[in-house]
This record gives C-alpha cells, sequence and structure tokens, in this order.
C-alpha cells in the first residue's frame, strides 16, 4: 500500500464515512484484497456459504421470498444450482408490484437507502440497499480499480452521469471527499456544447487525471472534439469503461486519444460492478464473492460454452433487499475456456452482448445484436450521429443528426441496415436536430421498442425504403 493510500484510509476516510456513528466502511476498503491469492475452488465453497446465508435471511425477515418459497417448495438451506431453479426469477415489473415486501423487516429504517434505477430500459425502478451493502460495493470496485493501477487519492476524471447532493451537509461533505481522496473532476453529459468542451478541457488539463471512468458515449464526444480541435491532454494510465456497450472503435479511440489501457466493467445501478475485465482482455471476470450469477439459455437452463443467454444475479451483498434470481435484464456469451492467463482464480464470461431491449428483431423473429447496426455505421464513414429504434415487428426507424454541413447519402448504410433486418421490416430514417440521452445520463444507440412476449407480424411489410 502507498503511502498516500495508507494516510487516506485511516486519515481522511474516517473523516467523511462517519455519520451517526458508523465509520464501518473504513474497515471494509480492503475486504477483498485476498480473492487474488485464494482458488476458484475456495471462492466458490465461500459463495455458496454466502448464497445460503443469503437465502435464509431472505426466507426469514422478507415476505415476498417466505411466501415464494413456500410455493414452490424450495428450502434455502440447501440451495444447490439444479433445486434452486424451481424459485422463480424476479423481475423489474415484479419488484415495483411488490417493493414493500422485498424489504427486509429486521433491519432499522435508518439503515435502509432508496435509490432508483437510471431508467435505460424506460421505466425507472425504485429499489431499496443498507448501509453495509454500499460499503461493500465500493470496495468492490476498488478491488478491480486496482486491477487498472488505481490507488485510492489518485486523481480521476469522470464521464458519466452528473452527481446531485439534496443537502448543504452533503454537498461540503462531497466537496471534502473530492479535495482529499476522491479527486474526481467531472464532465456533464446533460450540457454538452462547443464551448463547454472546450472550458472542460482546459480543465482537464490542468487537473492531470491518472484514470479516466466513463459511459463509453459520453467520453466518445469528448474524444472527438479534442481530436477535431487538435487539443493535446495529458496521457492516462486507465480507461474503465461501464454503462453502456463497449465497441472496438471506441477501445482505439480512448487508447488514440487518452493513452490509457482500456478496461470494461459490467453491473448494474441495483448489483454493482459483476464483473470486469484484466489486462489479458480476454474475457471478463465475475466477481465471485458479490453475486451468484446464472446465464440461461432459451430453455431456463444454464447456456453452454459459446452460447449467448440471459444474465441473471443473486446479490450476495443487499440485505436490506435482496435481489434473488434477478433478472437484469442483460446478455452474455458464456466463455469457452474459464480460466484466464492473468493469474485471476475468478471465472470468465466471453463478452456482454447488452440489454435484452437493445437486441433487435429481423422479420422472422431471430435476434439482431446491437452491435451489428454500429458496425454498419462505422463502416460507411458517415460525418453523421444516429439512434436505431426498432418501433415494432416492421419499421426500423434510424434517426439521423446530420453533422457533415451538405447533404448526406445514406443509401449504402439502408443497403447494410436492410441486410440485417430482411425484406419483411421497412428501414426508415428521419432527420432530427437533437438526440437526447436518458436522465441517468446514458446514451441509448440501439433500442427496442417491441412488448415483451410478442411474435413478428404475420401480414406483408411495405417496400423497404429511404426516406424521412
Amino acid at each position: 500500500m502507498s503511502l498516500m493510500s495508507a494516510v487516506v484510509r485511516n486519515v481522511f476516510y474516517p473523516l467523511w464515512t462517519i455519520k451517526d456513528g458508523d465509520a464501518a466502511q473504513l474497515g471494509l476498503l480492503d475486504k477483498f484484497d485476498d480473492i487474488d491469492t485464494t482458488t476458484v475452488e475456495q471462492l466458490r465453497v465461500r459463495q455458496q456459504h454466502r448464497l445460503q446465508e443469503m437465502l435464509e435471511h431472505a426466507y426469514e425477515n422478507v415476505e415476498y421470498y417466505r411466501t415464494t418459497f413456500k410455493e414452490h417448495g424450495f428450502s434455502p438451506s440447501t440451495p444447490d444450482p439444479a433445486r434452486f431453479r424451481v424459485v422463480p426469477l424476479l423481475t423489474k415489473e415484479i419488484i415495483r408490484a411488490n417493493l414493500s415486501r422485498l424489504v427486509a423487516r429486521n433491519l432499522p429504517a435508518e439503515r435502509l437507502i432508496h435509490a432508483r434505477t437510471g431508467g435505460s430500459t424506460g421505466l425507472p425502478m425504485t429499489f431499496v440497499r443498507d448501509k453495509e451493502c454500499i460499503y461493500l460495493r465500493r470496495a468492490q470496485e476498488l478491488y478491480f480499480d486496482n486491477w487498472m493501477g488505481y490507488r485510492i487519492g489518485d486523481k480521476a476524471a469522470l464521464f458519466v452521469a452528473a452527481s446531485h447532493h439534496d443537502s448543504f451537509g452533503d454537498r461540503w461533505k462531497a466537496a471534502f471527499r473530492n479535495a482529499t481522496c476522491e479527486r474526481m473532476l467531472r464532465f456533464d453529459p446533460h450540457h454538452i456544447t462547443d464551448e463547454y468542451m472546450e472550458a472542460f478541457a482546459r480543465e482537464y488539463r490542468d487537473f492531470a487525471p491518472r484514470m479516466i471512468k466513463c459511459f463509453p458515449n459520453s467520453l466518445a464526444v469528448f474524444a472527438e472534439f479534442v481530436n477535431r480541435r487538435g487539443i493535446e491532454l495529458p496521457r492516462v494510465s486507465a480507461v474503465s469503461c461501464t454503462g453502456e456497450n463497449l465497441y472496438s472503435q471506441q477501445r482505439r479511440l480512448f487508447v488514440d486519444t487518452f493513452g490509457g489501457e482500456v478496461f470494461e466493467k459490467f453491473g448494474t445501478r441495483e448489483c454493482g460492478v459483476i464483473a470486469c475485465e484484466c489486462r489479458e482482455h480476454r474475457g471478463m471476470h465475475l466477481f465471485l464473492d458479490g453475486a451468484f450469477v446464472e446465464i440461461l439459455g432459451e430453455n431456463g437452463n444454464a447456456a453452454g460454452p459459446g452460447e449467448m443467454g440471459r444474465v441473471v444475479v443473486t446479490d450476495l451483498f443487499n440485505r436490506g433487499m435482496p435481489l434473488i434470481r434477478y433478472e437484469i435484464g442483460d446478455l452474455a456469451v458464456v466463455a469457452e475456456h474459464g480460466v484466464c492467463a492473468c493469474g485471476s482464480p475468478l471465472p470468465l464470461i466471453e463478452r456482454i452482448v447488452g440489454r435484452d431491449r437493445d437486441v433487435l428483431y429481423d422479420g422472422d423473429g431471430n435476434p439482431k445484436p446491437g452491435y451489428l447496426f454500429v458496425e454498419a455505421i462505422n463502416s460507411v464513414d458517415l460525418e453523421a450521429q444516429f439512434q436505431i429504434i426498432q418501433t415494432d415487428w416492421t419499421e426500423l426507424l434510424v434517426k439521423v443528426v446530420n453533422r457533415s454541413g451538405g447533404s448526406l447519402d445514406l443509401t449504402e448504410l439502408h443497403a447494410r441496415f436492410q441486410r440485417i433486418m430482411g425484406s419483411r421490416v421497412r428501414v426508415r430514417f428521419e432527420h432530427v436536430d437533437t438526440i437526447s440521452r436518458d436522465p441517468s445520463g446514458k446514451y441509448r444507440y440501439v433500442t427496442s421498442q417491441l412488448p415483451a412476449g410478442g411474435s413478428p407480424a404475420s401480414e406483408s411489410v411495405p417496400s423497404a425504403r429511404v426516406g424521412n
């Protein structure tokens, strides 16, 4: 541990974490330091123990799970994976309808904190966390940040949603944290103009961050701007990407612009960081101490190596509102080989395909991952911003912001999209002035508005065309 890290852990962190006599976060900062010296077998045993503890806690203290477990004949004292699957999946719709029944009755209200998802699927969702869960999440993120060379006290630039603090006390504490241990420079994705980015570039140059943490599309906007203006910036050691799909051309852009090695994290606001890349960049390591992850195929059984499936997570941290077999809305591909050359005992998944609402469907109902459309856009080299929306089973709407200052020939892009979607889906282009972001600050590149459980329309579709 560096001298700066030791000072921050033992001096600065106690000053700002003490609240209502609670300094528990300090003792958890190095909670996961032993993972890299542990075997995967030992980690699996530890994970199973934590899973059983969470299931027993949910049965004893959470009305929804006590009822559900009884209805399906599940005993939390024997949570083997095969038996565990009798527990029905938890969805966002179920959480919205049963929020009060999902909160643990044995924890005092002052230990519980309400939060909301970013609404990237269209409907924000309220959930509850206990304070220790939040502290563990921070330690969990720090564990992966250490892989990237980051230490507490290092400067970092954030290209994520803006931070808001309601009270003067919260604002003062946030300012103190930022001046002492967090040392963050925040880019605001809601107010992007050339004037703002030019001013931010000056501030960034003076700040000289060691690391960047970002939503990829937010950072890409800034990177393209500084490249267009010929602005030279200090180099960073690492770029940590989360919250959106990270595409290969964005990796290259970030390396060329900022100089740091690019890492991808996979997680949700509800469940924290679920997996992260290492320096081998051949997959993402699952965080066994914090989550029991299932990747399920169409039949509800575990997907095999190389197969894509739905990601289902049982959170092992949040006792305030346990999330058991929670379908988070993401798809992942199971790794062909679960062992990584980096030496970490944490098993691998091959890649995250993206939100299931970001997987579109052709006229025959075949899934088309969103990165296919992004690759098509990159291949035609148009000076424009795009957003692809599947409005129904027969139409693909492409919003276009023309940045070229002249005419825009969309013929080749239309042909590529049409080949992806097939003749039964009409591809329609609509020219707009701007493309808005979600309230969370995320930019939804490819999105679906198809109803859940629907199927392709059987009637014929108007012939495809390019138009407004």
